[in-house]
């Protein structure tokens, strides 16, 4: 008897959650505003200042799943990032000049967020990063980076029709390792994404 009643609630809850529940799929890409903070270091001697951001891109594919309004969305980037800093012999030269930093990464972020007026969407979660490539004016210096690190992202999204269009914060650290001249530090990055993205499955 108690199985009598329970198979039309299961099925009704069922399909209730299948209704409640969509896929997509897509690709994305974009434009970035960048820059970077060196923090931490030792032994070394010059004096590093935020001088002014750079902008880079981004070009990837995502995916959405939505069940009952909550959204997760992985995301597969390859973005291009950076910053200039102003780079001085010690706290009192006045012989300033700017150094270029350039990284290329496989980013992927990993998203939760919630649906709202059913176009609007806010999202949030950490992003593993791959470093591809790293450049100090054109010098490489890829060996002095870890080649993994954690990041976040968080910003606002809008769907229309197939088109996604998402705007976020996104920031980075990573730890920056010179053992030639014994020294090190951190690299904090931080960008603004504006992404504009087309829904290939839906």
């Amino acid at each position: 008897m108690k199985h009598l009643f329970l198979t039309p609630i299961l099925a009704l809850a069922l399909g209730f959650a299948a209704q409640a529940q969509t896929f997509v799929a897509g690709v994305k890409g974009g434009l970035g505003s960048s820059h970077i903070k060196l923090r931490d270091l030792k032994n070394d001697p010059l004096q590093y200042a935020e001088a002014e951001n750079v902008t880079g891109y981004h070009l990837g594919a995502f995916a959405r799943l939505q069940v009952l309004g909550v959204l997760l969305q992985p995301e597969f980037i390859l973005s291009s990032t950076g910053g200039k800093v102003e780079v001085t012999d010690n706290a009192n030269s006045t012989n300033v000049h700017i150094e270029k930093f350039r990284f290329n990464r496989l980013d992927v972020p990993l998203l939760l967020g919630y649906n709202f007026l059913k176009v609007a969407r806010v999202q949030a979660g950490p992003m593993a990063s791959t470093l591809i490539s790293a450049k100090q004016d054109g010098q490489n210096i890829k060996d002095h980076f870890a080649s993994s690190d954690w990041g976040y992202q968080a910003g606002l999204g809008v769907d229309i029709w197939n088109l996604t269009l998402d705007i976020r914060y996104e920031h980075i650290n990573r730890k920056y390792t010179d053992t030639a001249q014994q020294s090190g530090g951190k690299v904090k990055n931080e960008q603004l994404l504006v992404s504009l993205g087309f829904k290939l499955i839906k």
